[in-house]
């Protein structure tokens, strides 16, 4: 991806709107992924140590997106997962299939700076547009 940012925040409240920019429909995956662990901490200083196979399945390409970003987030919920690459292998309209690698939480190293609670079905969506796929995801902080 060329120096195009590959999300940005469309407003704060007690809930946070971004919307996310890719190429494919996978790079929209990835960048979505990427973007809700940039929001909660500096992914620069997560380290690959542990890589994920994660495979998640919507009705429709809405579903699918907002079902994607809550097992994320479940990952950090549950497990005390912190991400920062994301290795979409497959992406289709109600299914994706990636390796998600990042570490678990050390609070000698890692500061969350956003605590996100969850991932809203309202107000998200993922559509194509032109040659650009975009996804609006609303979270709940």
């Amino acid at each position: 991806m060329d120096e195009q940012k590959r999300y940005r925040i469309l407003n704060r409240s007690s809930d946070l709107l971004i919307r996310v920019f890719g190429q494919t429909q996978a790079e929209l995956f990835a960048n979505s992924g990427f973007a809700l662990f940039d929001l909660m901490t500096d992914v620069e200083k997560v380290q690959i140590g542990d890589r994920l196979p994660l495979e998640v399945e919507g009705v429709d390409r809405d579903d699918l997106m907002v079902n994607w970003m809550r097992e994320l987030l479940y990952l950090y919920q549950g497990s005390g997962y912190l991400l920062k690459e994301f290795k979409v292998r497959e992406a289709k309209d109600n299914y994706v299939r990636a390796e998600v690698s990042g570490e678990k939480f050390d609070p000698d190293r890692h500061e969350i700076q956003r605590e996100i609670r969850s991932v809203a079905y309202h107000q998200s969506r993922m559509e194509k547009t032109g040659e650009q796929w975009t996804a609006q995801v609303l979270f709940e902080i």
